[in-house]
């Protein structure tokens, strides 16, 4: 299947415009639970180190906070945008409009990944006054972010079509999105854990994701940063192919 530019471009537009007519909602509203942690954690912790790492705890878990936020709401804009679609009545015309169906899926994951990434550049900002801002490897820690939020913004695509109404797509958020990211080492490391805990965490997708980007960001992680980049691109393209294939059979959309 090819890709028509100007189709392709002009729901990318929406997608991008959802959110950022209402910016303040969207990308600076998330600053603020955000920039709580920060606040809590700097001053609570701040003559402390992480065993085994030797790094300040707040320089620790700044990468696990930027990655919560872009997490958050590359989900947030996918799912609300195709449930929206759904709740109006509109989502039958995205498949009648002339968008193959690889270009559904690009485009509306794009929308999501513009606003995950413009929610985790802003909080890195915030976040150099409380660590100073240095990154490791910046180019890997740009890679690491943008499979991510095309992760979840794929994922909020399935959520979007599978719900029916909006309390639908806060299931996926409570009891997945959030446990998943608190257990995935975002404010400890998985290896001081005891017993089986440390074994259990590895089958947590969003650890590895939490992982990589922690070493970009300060250079150490509890496992080798290319298996993870490994298992974050396997889900990114599974994911990929999933949506497209539910676009082309039309779930939850076509009668």
């Amino acid at each position: 299947m090819t890709i028509n530019s100007i189709t392709f471009l002009s729901l990318v537009r929406r997608e991008v415009a959802r959110f950022t007519k209402v910016a303040i909602q969207t990308i600076f509203a998330p600053l603020i639970s955000t920039g709580l942690y920060l606040i809590i954690f700097s001053y609570s912790f701040q003559n402390r180190e992480v065993a085994g790492y030797g790094v300040p705890y707040i320089s620790f878990i700044v990468p696990g906070l930027i990655m919560m936020s872009l997490i958050q709401n590359s989900f947030a804009n996918t799912s609300s945008s195709l449930i929206g679609a759904k709740y109006n009545g509109i989502i039958i015309d995205f498949l009648l409009a002339p968008f193959s169906y690889i270009e559904l899926s690009l485009g509306f994951m794009i929308g999501g990944m513009v606003r995950g990434l413009l929610v985790g550049t802003v909080t890195y900002l915030v976040s150099i006054y409380f660590y100073g801002g240095a990154i490791a490897h910046p180019l890997l820690a740009l890679f690491f972010a943008v499979l991510v939020s095309s992760i979840f913004s794929l994922f909020g695509i399935i959520a979007g079509l599978w719900a029916e109404k909006f309390d639908h797509v806060s299931i996926f958020s409570n009891f997945f999105i959030t446990p998943l990211t608190f257990l995935s080492g975002v404010f400890y490391s998985v290896k001081g854990l005891p017993g089986i805990w440390s074994e259990v965490s590895l089958f947590n997708p969003v650890f590895y994701m939490v992982d990589a980007v922690r070493f970009a960001f300060i250079g150490q992680s509890d496992i080798s940063p290319y298996f993870s980049a490994l298992i974050i691109s396997s889900l990114a393209v599974f994911l990929l192919v999933v949506v497209t294939y539910l676009f082309k059979i039309g779930y939850k959309v076509k009668s």
